[in-house]
């Protein structure tokens, strides 16, 4: 069964937490040629906070050809909701949307101190 882009994935994170995404792709990428960053509103020119992406050959499942690894540190957000996506880009060129969703980061409790 063929999934449909952009897959659809939303995070809860307590702020100030790394939150972390590894997705199989059944084509060969490199992280250069993708990006993605977390912004208030989809219309916003400014992003708040760029995830960080690395791609490996390690491990594949049947039909993967690579996997992409996300990761973001939640500490630079304030608690709120914020909207994301993962693009493909060909030079300075948006291809295609391969994930997107909500990030919901909320106040912790215990993670202020002791």
């Amino acid at each position: 069964m063929k999934m449909k882009l952009p897959v659809l994935h939303n995070f809860k994170a307590i702020q100030g937490e790394v939150i972390s995404l590894n997705i199989g792709y059944n084509n060969t990428v490199s992280s250069d040629n993708l990006f993605a960053c977390v912004r208030k509103l989809a219309h916003d020119e400014e992003y708040k906070a760029k995830f960080n992406i690395d791609v490996s050959e390690d491990d594949l499942e049947a039909n993967e050809l690579c996997k992409i690894a996300l990761s973001l540190d939640t500490n630079g957000l304030e608690v709120g909701k914020y909207q994301w996506d993962l693009f493909l880009w060909s030079g300075d060129h948006p291809i295609k949307c391969l994930v997107k969703g909500q990030i919901n980061i909320i106040e912790g409790i215990s993670n202020r101190g002791k």
